[in-house]
């Protein structure tokens, strides 16, 4: 652990993330980027304007087979040059595919923005999530190393009765194994939060320092027990569903472009052209005076598409079997939208549930801890029974953090399946952090 790094809460850590997820940017440009369609959507309906110039060298021969008398005719080579431009301005009149296409980009950016606030949801369960398994990871070492000195209390208990000749050596032995077999699951339990917190610095690109801990005292409470209000508010919310929802307008607007192929297009057009030819054959111009040829031309261009072989309408059968594979995307989404939502519900009722039943089983066992220890005084139990009643109090205490842990994690999923989720959550839930050193 870095001595020097920042103590962190959960809202530091997001904030932090906010600026260095790589994923989270990602999507930003991407939105960025799917903006700027709108400003090639408006251009479609504006002028353009295009210009062309030339310059050419002119080596010119020919033979003539008979007579000619006419000067201006008999020359036989030709050493000249020549150039000319041209403007032509063309303004859309008339373009139906033209404006399909802008609303397919409306569309397309409503689709980006939806992605990108998908991609912040998702940082803000990703932060929750690597956050509070951080958290049980840290008390995993906590409560190995409560058990171990328990443990090692426990063998010096034994080695002292077995050497008054209260008890067998077993009890010796047990109590040894049994720490050793602690000492092989906090190195387990040290990686694991070594590679935690990495994971946290690959989110946030620093070192955590100490993570606040959750209140022992924090009260939860348990949800709206309507299951189909929270379907309902997903269909509704949902931002993956909202997504395929927009990709299926996008393919409405992608057949609609494909049948205005079979459409006349309008433009007006007004054009300027200006050349210079400096000379040679056939006009005869022995003085290298040249040509000047000029040309204004101002009126209205009308295209109407008569036949392309059957490409536009396959192309159009192509989009419409396109849109129909995004209607049924769009419908298993909307099934796992519905699953995953009941998932999220029922495992957080349940979890409440098991918080109750954990606190119940933790009192059960540490009253347990202390009559068999008690009865291991008295000679009316072994010393293997004590490490077991142990264990059984280490495993409700695990279970109790765990479940608490559990819980906002799934409120969480559920918030982020009915697509509610913003950073005002994990707000609420860092008022419940406290500092816990290790």
């Amino acid at each position: 652990m870095n001595l020097y790094a920042k103590d962190s809460d959960l809202v530091e850590i997001y904030q932090r993330a906010l600026t260095y997820d790589a994923r989270l940017s990602a999507s930003r440009y991407q939105n960025d980027a799917t903006k700027e369609l709108i400003n090639q959507g408006r251009s479609l309906f504006l002028p353009s304007i295009t210009a062309t110039g030339g310059y050419d060298e002119n080596d010119n021969e020919r033979k003539i087979l008979t007579n000619i008398d006419n000067q201006l005719l008999s020359g036989t080579k030709a050493d000249f040059h020549s150039y000319d431009y041209s403007i032509t301005i063309r303004q859309p009149l008339f373009d139906y595919s033209a404006f399909q296409q802008y609303k397919q980009i409306i569309s397309q950016t409503n689709l980006s923005d939806k992605q990108l606030l998908q991609s912040q949801q998702d940082l803000i369960y990703r932060v929750v999530l690597i956050y509070f398994e951080t958290l049980m990871a840290r008390d995993e070492i906590e409560l190995l190393q409560s058990q171990k000195k328990a443990v090692n209390e426990q063998l010096l208990e034994s080695q002292a009765r077995f050497e008054s000749g209260l008890i067998s050596i077993t009890d010796v032995n047990e109590a040894k194994t049994k720490a050793s077999l602690i000492e092989a699951q906090l190195i387990s339990a040290v990686q694991k939060l070594e590679v935690k917190r990495q994971q946290i610095k690959v989110l946030t690109g620093e070192e955590p320092g100490k993570l606040k801990g959750l209140q022992a005292a924090m009260n939860f409470v348990a949800i709206d027990s309507d299951m189909n209000r929270w379907v309902s508010l997903g269909l509704e919310n949902n931002l993956e569903l909202g997504i395929a929802q927009d990709q299926i307008k996008v393919a409405d607007y992608e057949i609609s472009i494909r049948e205005s192929d079979h459409l006349p297009t309008i433009d007006a057009i007004a054009s300027r052209t200006r050349n210079w030819d400096k000379g040679g054959y056939p006009y005869g111009d022995t003085e290298n005076k040249g040509i000047r040829s000029y040309s204004d031309v101002l009126g209205v261009e009308i295209n109407i598409p008569i036949f392309s072989g059957g490409y536009t309408s396959s192309r159009v059968r192509e989009a419409k079997l396109l849109k129909f594979k995004t209607e049924e995307d769009a419908e298993y989404i909307k099934r796992e939208v519905e699953l995953k939502v009941k998932q999220n519900f029922l495992s957080l009722q349940a979890n409440y549930a098991e918080i109750e039943a954990y606190h119940q089983a933790l009192k059960s066992a540490e009253l347990s801890l202390e009559s068999t220890q008690l009865a291991f005084q008295e000679g009316l139990r072994n010393g293997v029974e004590v490490l077991v009643a142990q264990q059984v109090l280490f495993n409700a205490k695990r279970d109790l953090l765990k479940s608490r842990y559990n819980y906002l994690i799934y409120l969480i999923s559920l918030k982020q399946s009915v697509g509610i989720l913003t950073a005002s959550d994990l707000e609420e839930i860092n008022q419940y952090l406290v500092v816990n050193e290790i």
